[in-house]
């Protein structure tokens, strides 16, 4: 009589066993896929964390580049500035030189003119000794590193006194010598207006001992 059941009811079993699989089967890969999904959402939401805060890193060192920016921006404004006062303050010096550079030969010239007019004849100018030879006053060969051609090129540019010496400065000085031309290169004339306004002075033991420290108007 079991038997008889069982035989009655295995066609049955056997007709709902596909659905009965698919009933087991859907639920594991529905939650499979829910468990995937949720998985890679939270990846991705890790990895969108992870790049708003490069994005903000990087957004951080854009303003602070920026700032940085704007303030050499900033400074080369003000160098730019600086140089441009620097520009006019050259040409106002190189237009006040010519100017006395004109002047200077003016009088020069007005000096030569005299000197070929006819006038009574001067004083003889009286001599000295200094450093065992004999000077004469605005000699400018009593310079250190001034001889006889310097001396000349020097009166020809209107130099022809200590005191006219003593306040040209050195930059002029070479511009006289580059001018006489490549022989004169050699030459120093850092210390020849030093050396004339102790001579204008007649500060003789201090001029004597300047001259000693020096070698051939060089320090």
């Amino acid at each position: 009589m079991l038997f008889s059941y069982i035989l009655l009811h295995v066609p049955s079993f056997t007709d709902n066993l596909p659905v009965g699989l698919a009933l087991c089967i859907v639920p594991f890969i529905l939650g499979w896929l829910a468990a995937y999904v949720y998985h890679k959402v939270s990846a991705l939401r890790t990895e969108n964390t992870e790049l708003n805060a490069k994005v903000k890193e990087q957004t951080n060192e854009i303003t602070e580049l920026r700032m940085k920016i704007s303030q050499l921006e900033a400074d080369l404004e003000s160098k730019n500035n600086s140089l441009r006062k620097a520009k006019d303050d050259l040409i106002m010096c190189e237009s006040e030189r010519n100017a006395l550079r004109e002047q200077a030969g003016a009088s020069g010239a007005k000096t030569k003119a005299a000197a070929k007019a006819p006038a009574a004849k001067a004083p003889a100018v009286p001599t000295f000794n200094f450093a065992g030879k004999k000077f004469k006053k605005d000699d400018l060969q009593i310079i250190e590193g001034i001889g006889p051609k310097i001396a000349e090129l020097l009166n020809n540019a209107g130099i022809e006194t200590w005191e006219q010496l003593a306040v040209t400065s050195p930059y002029r000085l070479r511009e006289i010598l580059d001018e006489g031309g490549s022989q004169f290169n050699i030459h120093d004339p850092e210390t020849w207006p030093q050396q004339a306004d102790l001579a204008a002075k007649e500060s003789w033991d201090a001029l004597k001992k300047l001259q000693d420290e020096l070698d051939g108007g060089r320090t």
